[in-house]
């Protein structure tokens, strides 16, 4: 076999072999449900998470049990707030939710991995609210 044939055939046979790069996210919306089965929506454009709403189920002081909005960016953030998505699809968003409580009484934290067309991941509020949820979202 010829040197530059015999060079090819290696080359071919070592990118089969080794384990592809992590991409980039993919740009769109995706939908999904958290644990209560309440519809959620997350959009990501050049691999950053620029929005997420939800109304994840948990309990408020003085209200007892009730659905509690969760929407990144938040009314106490810029619009233009977005959250960087990791080379190992890992991203993580901590805000307040409302800009005339404090960050003490109203912290909110999401956190997700995508995986290809999938995201999964939770949505956390402390304070005067207290939430902790999961959720799976598929790209439309």
């Amino acid at each position: 076999m010829p040197r530059t044939g015999l060079l090819l055939a290696l080359a071919v046979v070592a990118s089969l072999a080794l384990p592809g790069v992590a991409g980039a996210a993919k740009n769109g919306t995706y939908v999904g449900r958290d644990e209560g089965k309440v519809k959620v929506v997350l959009k990501i454009r050049n691999n950053r998470v620029t929005y997420f709403e939800g109304n994840p189920a948990g309990s408020c002081y003085g209200i007892g049990s009730t659905l509690v909005a969760f929407r990144y960016p938040s009314a106490a953030q810029r619009p233009s707030a977005s959250s960087r998505i990791k080379a190992d699809g890992v991203f993580s968003a901590v805000f307040k939710g409302s800009r005339f409580v404090s960050f003490k009484d109203d912290q909110r934290t999401l956190t997700g991995k995508v995986r290809g067309n999938k995201v999964s991941g939770r949505m956390i509020v402390s304070g005067l609210c207290q939430v902790d949820q999961k959720f799976t979202a598929t790209r439309k």
